[in-house]
């Protein structure tokens, strides 16, 4: 009895020295999706790989999904090597004008309701090895994503931050969320 009243209190309790509780959900989402969801795109033009920091030539994958609501979908264009902070890089690529958009790091995705310049807000989230992760905010300015904000995340506060975004199911990358 004691031993569990001693536990409830300790659970219930101040965080120790280093650990924040759960922040709250700042970044409102539209949908998410991760690495996962990229498909092979043989209509991604080669002049674009330029715009990678490392490229193998290996075949681009993308994601497709309306980044600026006017209808048509910008494609989010992987590539096969990883940065040099060892995180995913995509280049957000306008099909319709030709135009790449900036180059944004992660691995899981999510796509704000919020917009910067008409276009949605990017949050990602990478791991940089060992027990760090990074949590990125990308937002839209002068015709390109630019990244706003970083912060790195211990295993704890990586976990919290996913508590903060609420069950995500896997199975429904790149559906609304309500």
């Amino acid at each position: 009895m004691f031993g569990s009243i001693l536990m409830a209190v300790g659970l219930l309790g101040p965080h120790a020295p280093g650990q924040i509780a759960a922040p709250a959900a700042d970044f409102p989402m539209r949908t998410f999706f991760s690495v996962r969801s990229a498909q092979p795109d043989s209509t991604i033009p080669d002049v674009l790989r330029e715009q990678f920091e490392k490229d193998d030539g290996s075949p681009l994958r993308s994601v497709s999904i309306d980044l600026n609501a006017d209808g048509r979908d910008e494609k989010l264009v992987l590539c096969g090597v990883p940065s040099a902070v060892s995180g995913y890089q995509w280049l957000v690529f306008d099909p319709f004008t030709g135009v790449g958009r900036g180059v944004v790091i992660g691995t899981l995705f999510f796509v704000g309701r919020e917009a910067d310049s008409g276009y949605a807000r990017l949050e990602t989230y990478w791991r940089q090895g060992g027990k760090m992760s990074i949590v990125s905010l990308y937002t839209f300015a002068r015709g390109r994503y630019v990244r706003s904000e970083t912060r790195a995340l211990s295993l704890w506060e990586a976990s919290e931050y996913f508590r903060s975004k609420g069950p995500l199911d896997l199975d429904q990358e790149l559906a609304e969320i309500k």
